[in-house]
């Protein structure tokens, strides 16, 4: 326990009392007692008043206080005063005697329940304002100090630092949890010698804080960088050697806030910047906070528009070169509600897949394409679409499955489906993502590479895999430098290569007549982009197919 915790504990001990005058009061009471029985008529049931100074010495002086006013008053009572006032009879020797023993049992019982009691409250107490695992003071120490010093206006300056230890949990992992709170303790204990002029708080199991006043930010900041430096050496626990990893962040009143409970949640804060920014040591920052506050913005409400259909679909269409067709569509994400548009879909996505619910938009995808299908089937519109699939999809078990009751709901048939994956989906999960390909593609439906050319392996999974693909798709970069011979050249073999695999190439962001001849030189099988058309609805892209002439 560390020694301003002492202090604390020793003060929670302490009765309050004026001793003096409770001595005059106890005096007192014993006194008009026997004068009250000696005028009722002697020793009497008025005797029973003694309780109160009885009571009352055991509980400011304890059970051997109590045991002195039990003889007193057995005495005061006893010998002196009379059984019967009028015929001045005394009492027998062995009845005030008696009743001395019957006080100091009373004495002695109630001064140990009175003692059983304080020590209970004293543990709760103790256990209100230390974090028994570590015997430092906790988060509920530290709330109290910080509101206390905040509003006094005592302090011009109070910096409070939070430390995060941040492979505590590994340790608890791979080594053993005793280890782990050993080590906890150890940083606790570094954090008391080196914060001389600070209250160290065991605020969390791995979260510590020190409240320093008069200290500004940047003392404060360079402080804790100082500290952290001194933790990087391995300190041995238990003769095994221990590796502690902290971040710390800083925050200040006045400068970040006068309210003692806002400056908590900033803190917390605080240390989240720290863990986002990748630094050791950060001082909150109003500005950086903002912006977070508008991701998370952005994030319910993309979920708000998931929940309430603000969605639609959008479908570019795939061009045949060779007879100038339309041999399908790629459904793409657009946001149904003109206020949303200031995200990007890329965005959109992108958060998505950060807040872990990516799964759901695909599904809604996956299911309105189905739905679309079957209303073009019902037109007598056969139309292939093509639909992109992100990592979290693949690792889901229930995905193939969710694919399949999709397509028998609305009746579709699955060799009109298509899925676009990037080498990155597979390049996290490779065993796992190759196994739901061949689960899909025993289904019928085909299968797509896409942005083949942009990353480290591409070669690697069109040698290894290819009889999983049906299409690779060269991103739009590439295709913007085809009018560059060396670049054309590098293009030119890449569909050779894709044709000698057995698969179909699908170049992207085609825009110009130029960009669509050297493709048809270089025997490309299909084109996709702005020259021909951008993403259309589908009441556009039915106009679409009616009046273009390709």
């Amino acid at each position: 326990m560390n020694k301003k915790l002492q202090v604390l504990v020793a003060d929670l001990g302490k009765d309050t009392y004026n001793y003096p005058l409770s001595i005059v009061f106890i005096i007192f009471s014993i006194f008009l007692t026997t004068l009250i029985a000696f005028m009722t008529g002697g020793s009497n049931s008025s005797l029973h008043l003694l309780y109160i100074p009885l009571f009352f010495s055991v509980l400011v002086f304890g059970i051997k206080g109590g045991i002195i006013t039990a003889v007193v008053a057995g005495l005061a009572v006893g010998p002196y005063l009379p059984i019967n006032s009028a015929n001045n009879i005394m009492q027998p020797p062995a009845m005030w005697l008696f009743r001395i023993g019957i006080f100091i049992v009373i004495v002695v019982f109630v001064g140990s329940l009175i003692e059983l009691i304080k020590k209970t409250e004293e543990l709760e107490k103790r256990k209100a304002y230390e974090d028994l695992r570590t015997g430092y003071y906790n988060f509920n120490k530290f709330k109290l100090d910080l509101w206390t010093m905040v509003s006094s206006c005592k302090y011009q300056d109070i910096s409070v630092i939070m430390f995060e230890f941040q492979n505590i949990d590994m340790i608890k992992r791979y080594v053993d949890v005793e280890t782990s709170q050993k080590s906890f303790v150890e940083l606790l204990d570094k954090a008391e010698k080196y914060f001389e002029d600070g209250t160290i708080y065991a605020a969390t199991s791995k979260k510590i804080t020190v409240i320093l006043p008069e200290w500004d930010a940047w003392e404060a900041a360079k402080s804790a960088k100082d500290f952290i430096a001194t933790t990087k050496k391995p300190v041995y626990i238990d003769n095994f050697p221990i590796s502690i990893v902290v971040k710390g962040a800083v925050i200040n009143y006045p400068k970040h806030e006068t309210d003692g409970d806002r400056l908590i949640v900033k803190l917390d804060k605080a240390i989240e910047q720290c863990l986002r920014c990748h630094s050791e040591v950060v001082i909150y920052d109003d500005i950086i906070e903002i912006e977070q506050e508008k991701y998370y913005s952005g994030l319910v409400s993309l979920y708000h528009s998931l929940q309430n259909d603000m969605f639609t679909l959008a479908y570019q269409p795939k061009i045949d070169l060779k007879n100038n067709s339309v041999i399908g569509v790629e459904a793409l994400l657009r946001w149904k509600d003109k206020d949303k548009k200031s995200m990007s879909i890329s965005e959109l996505i992108r958060r998505a897949e950060e807040a872990g619910f990516i799964n759901q938009i695909t599904r809604w995808v996956i299911k309105n394409t189905a739905m679309q299908m079957k209303r073009w089937d019902e037109k007598g519109i056969i139309m292939p679409v093509s639909i992109n699939l992100s990592a979290k999809e693949l690792s889901d078990d229930t995905f193939v499955e969710y694919v399949r009751e999709c397509l028998d709901e609305y009746g579709v048939n699955p060799i009109n489906l298509e899925f676009e994956l990037t080498e990155r989906i597979i390049i996290l999960d490779e065993k796992n993502a190759l196994e739901q390909f061949r689960k899909l593609k025993k289904m019928g439906i085909k299968m797509s590479l896409d942005d083949y050319g942009s990353g480290f392996n591409s070669a690697k999974y069109l040698m290894e895999y290819g009889e999983i693909f049906d299409y690779l798709k060269i991103e739009k970069k590439l295709i913007d430098k085809i009018t560059n011979e060396k670049n054309f050249a590098i293009i030119k073999c890449m569909i050779n290569a894709t044709h000698m695999f057995g698969m179909k190439l699908v170049a992207e962001g085609v825009e110009t007549i130029s960009q669509v001849e050297l493709l048809k030189s270089a025997d490309c099988d299909y084109i996709q982009g702005f020259y021909y058309s951008k993403p259309l609805f589908a009441e556009d892209l039915e106009q679409f197919l009616q009046k273009q002439n390709l």
